[in-house]
């Protein structure tokens, strides 16, 4: 027998206002979504109570309202109220008409910060997540009462607030089991017995009766008027609240508001017997101001809606809806009441749109589409935290979530069976992971260790010195003098990229070093493996930007000898699953990566990447309570930092991606914080609670001997509060802080994304067109999102500028831009030159590379190093595509060796730094020398045709290729994609003698010893980064720029 589907009859009550518009936008998408998903069918009745009702029959519902609601499985109400009506008459003649009859004695509220939403908490620094239950029958909403003496002086009024046991004991019944249903088990019951000495006084005792009944669920009790200023000063320590019909009333919308908005917060009058239809409604008002206008929000009674489909039993359709509708405001498809542009019908439209085959965040559609997938919880991962710095992970894979399940099962009867045997049931990861003994090694850190060798707050500071161990494979400690200097170089260049390291942190611990000579006994040392940490930190730090500014000169002593040597690290970094091990291996990655010592970067990677996978690194750190928040904030900064140079070198290396997008829980930096409410934005790059700005940490002061010293900053930006947090005035200053980190862990992603789909095994690989498109358009709408700072080419150079000016990344993330660019179109340079493909994205590669040339020549004109070993890349790339373009005659020849020049000129510049360089220098010098020398043999006006005439047979195409265009053979770029149906007798008879003459063009080519790198013989220096400035001005630079980063 087939089982039918179930269906249910929905009463439609728009009411008044908006809630006509809400009600019908939200039928559209429920309507939709059952269509969709085909597990149910729904019906929608329309009921037409409500002011118009009212001024047409003289009430608001019909006689037989009770009657005719209860022909229904459940009710969606809009909003009720209307500029001419007095309220308490649309309230009492609407909704609690119906009600109390119906005995929807539960109101339940959920609150939590949606999407789209901004907490204006600065408290919820954890988020909002709260669950509100409000008795919804009885109380001071009874209507007991009346007015006497109307129109005297002494008229008088009484409002009777009612309470009966049976009201009271079932409403804690049911808040009980709501808070005993979710993760806390908590309950917070709202009073106010101090003053109202019955009714409340026996909410009280019922309340204490009822308890007893759920030992698991921990509770207390809090008068009404001291929960406001609970809910605002610690929201992190609520959860679930229940309380009378007013004090719920009030607390609910003042609730709603914490979280963000009360244009979102959905409601649901439950009957919780199931005797009568639960009626499921939006908060907000009739709103009159907006109505008719389309700018409804109708979030609200989407999620009310989804409250009601999961209250009939339809979870999966509920939990559906929900991701389709947090997904769309995630995506910042909003009306204008949180700060967007959408109509409503927008939002239904995005919420209820077509399923689209690409998905991208930058496209959103949320789709409703029918699935196998299962519904419901899924098991999740485990993550230890040993120590306020280090953690270690086990994914759900390992059943670690269903020991913790059966543990649970029988928690009631292992713990008096476990203490009176002396036994206890051992922890789940022990049962699962072998232990290595890490943990007990004598190089371990106390469980009281920061991450830090001078933790922040009521920890000492810890004094350390050189791991002579690394001292010996990487060097010793440079001068002060130049320290400070390079350390400057440092944070100005490469920290606003790479911000892995504290800078406050980093600053303390240098100070620390530099003044071991002022040991006391009052100072802690450091444990020895924080000291091989930063010892490797330090080393990589400095020889990172001795590579920038060779005119400070780096004692032999304190350089790195060999990259080789970085093997040997690992050993020493990854036994240990902590921060201060993961940084290190960061440090000596970048510094490798700049060194062009590419391979031996990528072999750290992947030691560095299962290192943060053991240390649960790729699940977002705001899941867990365990972690302190500096913590929280340093770990998606080191794993961020580290996927962003995973991206690269991937890309560089032709290699798979270290880690997939699909195994990553983090969210990135700059974007909506998912996993907790309080940090949505709906507009550009909004940090919230995803900036670096982290708790204060204690300054040190100067020490006596201030000759020597490094001087540390002793004060908090003026917009810190106590607490280390920043106003509303200070968040543009937090936006320009990390935006260049936010932006260029975006570019990683979209490489990623590249890699994925152009160079995957061939086995695998298919490239879809629309894949292509997406791709192409989300590159563009990066590159369009950017700060204009990051945009900005035309650098001047002032010298009277202050030397503390931030490093203008312009330049860079204009190269990063092109060569994405290039990446996206030099597959299809691989195709026939007779093909649209290969002609569209040849120019396109020529546009991009004469942009990545303007951004290179901004970069050296205005003084600024070429750091960054991708600007080699696509230096490199860009002159090879220009070159290619000339070979094929797709190019103005004269146009074309001018920028080959220019290319050459960079490369030469770099081949300072890298001996990479000098390769691509060699190398493309002789293809300028070979279009040079055929651009005097044949005429430059006769461009290779790439199209095919239909009316020439195939012999006719073939000799009209080979005689136009003789000097195609030459190349060997150019070979592979043109000749493609010709046979060997033509190549040869067609290239003989061209081959004979270029033989030794070609040996120099590919045995690079003929001296063709002098070609291009010229001098230009490195150029002075800081120009003079001094040390104070990298804490000016703190000070005003990166107060905490």
């Amino acid at each position: 027998m087939v089982s039918q589907k179930p269906s249910y009859r929905i009463a439609s009550i728009p009411g008044d206002g908006i809630g006509i518009e809400v009600v019908q936008a939200t039928i559209q998408v429920v309507e939709k979504l059952a269509k969709t998903l085909g597990t149910f069918d729904i019906e929608f009745a329309h009921i037409p109570w409500g002011t118009a009702y009212y001024k047409e029959h003289g009430r608001y519902v019909s006689e037989d309202c009770l009657d005719t609601l209860r022909k229904f499985d459940a009710g969606l109400f809009g909003a009720v109220g209307a500029p001419d009506v007095p309220d308490h008459i649309s309230l009492w003649g609407l909704l609690l008409a119906i009600r109390g009859p119906l005995q929807l004695y539960a109101n339940v509220r959920p609150v939590r910060t949606f999407p789209g939403t901004q907490c204006p908490l600065k408290t919820a620094t954890e988020g909002i997540d709260w669950m509100l239950v409000r008795e919804n029958s009885e109380g001071e909403y009874s209507g007991q009462g009346g007015r006497s003496h109307v129109g005297q002086p002494w008229e008088a009024a009484t409002e009777v607030a009612m309470f009966t046991r049976v009201g009271i004991e079932r409403i804690m019944r049911f808040a009980f089991e709501i808070a005993r249903s979710r993760p806390r088990k908590q309950l917070t019951v709202v009073t106010k017995s101090n003053s109202m000495r019955n009714g409340m006084v026996l909410w009280d005792q019922v309340a204490a009766e009822v308890a007893k009944d759920f030992p698991d669920v921990t509770w207390d009790k809090m008068l009404v008027d001291a929960m406001t200023v609970r809910m605002v000063a610690k929201p992190q320590s609520i959860d679930t609240i229940v309380g009378t019909n007013l004090h719920m009333d009030i607390l609910s919308d003042l609730a709603a508001a914490l979280a963000g908005s009360i244009g979102v917060a959905p409601s649901s009058n439950l009957d919780p017997t199931r005797k009568s239809p639960s009626i499921f409604e939006p908060v907000h008002g009739s709103a009159f101001d907006i109505t008719g206008k389309g700018v409804a929000n109708p979030v609200a009674t989407f999620w009310s809606a989804a409250e009601m489909l999961s209250w009939l039993g339809e979870k999966e359709a509920s939990k559906k809806l929900m991701d389709c509708v947090e997904k769309v405001c995630a995506a910042g498809i909003l009306t204008p009441d949180l700060g967007g542009t959408a109509k409503t019908q927008g939002v239904v439209d995005a919420c209820s749109g077509p399923h689209r085959s690409e998905p991208s965040k930058h496209h959103v559609h949320a789709r409703m589409e029918s699935s196998d997938h299962t519904s419901g919880p899924s098991e999740i991962g485990s993550l230890t935290a040993q120590s306020n710095e280090e953690s270690q992970f086990v994914g759900s894979s390992s059943g670690v979530y269903f020991i913790n399940t059966v543990r649970q099962a029988f928690s009631q009867n292992l713990n008096p069976l476990g203490a009176a045997s002396g036994q206890e049931f051992p922890q789940p990861e022990d049962t699962l992971v072998g232990s290595d003994g890490s943990h007990h090694d004598k190089r371990s850190a106390p469980s009281s260790a920061k991450a830090s060798p001078m933790p922040a707050g009521e920890q000492p500071f810890c004094q350390w010195e050189y791991d002579p161990a690394m001292a010996a494979i990487l060097g010793q400690a440079p001068p002060l003098d130049i320290a400070r200097e390079l350390m400057m170089v440092y944070f100005r260049v490469w920290h606003p990229l790479f911000p892995f390291l504290h800078g406050p942190t980093f600053l303390q611990a240098m100070e620390l070093l530099y003044s071991g000579h002022r040991k006391s006994q009052s100072i802690q040392l450091s444990p020895d493996h924080r000291n091989t940490c930063w010892t490797v930190i330090f080393q990589c730090v400095f020889n990172l930007a001795s590579h920038l500014r060779p005119d400070l000169c780096l004692p032999p002593e304190s350089q790195i000898e060999s990259s080789s040597k970085m093997h040997s690290l690992l050993s020493s970094l990854s036994f240990r699953n902590d921060l201060s091990s993961l940084q290190a291996l960061l440090a000596s990655q970048l510094y490798l990566v700049t060194k062009m010592s590419l391979r031996t970067a990528s072999t750290v990677g992947g030691c560095m990447l299962r290192s943060m996978m053991h240390a649960g690194l790729h699940r977002c750190p705001f899941r867990y309570r365990e972690l302190s928040s500096h913590d929280r904030q340093l770990r998606k900064r080191v794993f961020w930092c580290a996927y962003a140079i995973d991206r690269y070198l991937s890309q560089a290396l032709g290699l798979p991606l270290g880690i997939q997008d699909s195994d990553i829980d983090v969210c990135p930096p700059g974007g909506d914080e998912i996993h907790f409410p309080g940090s949505f934005s709906a507009q550009g790059l909004r940090m919230g609670l995803c900036s670096f700005n982290f708790p204060s940490e204690r300054a040190l002061s100067a020490p006596e001997s201030s000759a020597d010293a490094i001087q540390l900053p002793i004060e908090q930006p003026a917009e810190a509060d106590s607490h280390g947090n920043t106003s509303s005035d200070s968040e543009p200053l937090q936006n320009k802080r990390e935006i260049a980190f936010a932006s260029y862990v975006e570019s990683g992603k979209l490489t990623g994304r590249a890699l994925e789909l152009f160079h995957k095994s061939i086995l695998v690989r298919s490239i879809r067109r629309s894949s292509v498109l997406f791709l192409i358009t989300d590159v563009h709408k990066w590159w369009n999102g950017l700060s204009i700072d990051l945009q900005t080419l035309n650098l001047t150079i002032d010298q009277g500028a202050p030397t503390d000016k931030p490093f203008n990344f312009g330049p860079f993330f204009t190269v990063l831009y092109q060569h994405l660019i290039l990446l996206i179109n030099r597959p299809s340079l691989s195709l026939s030159p007779s093909t649209p493909e290969f002609c569209s994205g040849l120019q396109t590669c020529i546009g991009a590379a004469r942009e990545i040339l303007t951004a290179l020549k901004a970069q050296v004109n205005s003084k600024q190093a070429l750091f960054w070993p991708g600007f080699l890349s696509a230096s490199w790339m860009s002159g090879l595509v220009i070159a290619f373009a000339c070979q094929l005659r797709q190019y103005v020849l004269p146009k074309g060796l001018q920028e080959i020049t220019e290319c050459l000129e960079f490369l030469h510049i770099m081949s300072t730094q890298w001996e990479t360089a000098k390769n691509c220098h060699r190398a493309l010098a002789l293809l300028s020398r070979n279009i040079q020398h055929a651009s005097t043999a044949h005429r430059p006006s006769e461009p290779i045709s790439g199209r095919i005439r239909p009316e020439d047979d195939p012999d006719t195409r073939k000799k009209r290729r080979l005689n136009s265009h003789p000097t195609m053979r030459n190349s060997r770029l150019g070979s592979p994609g043109l000749e493609t149906t010709d046979n060997d007798s033509d190549d040869n008879d067609g290239t003989r003698n061209l081959n004979a003459t270029n033989a030794s063009a070609e040996d120099r080519l590919f045995f690079p010893d003929g001296g063709a790198h002098n070609a291009m013989d010229f001098e230009l220096n490195m150029v002075d980064l800081l120009q003079g400035a001094n040390f104070d001005n990298l804490f000016d630079m703190f000070g005003q720029q990166y107060p905490s980063f």
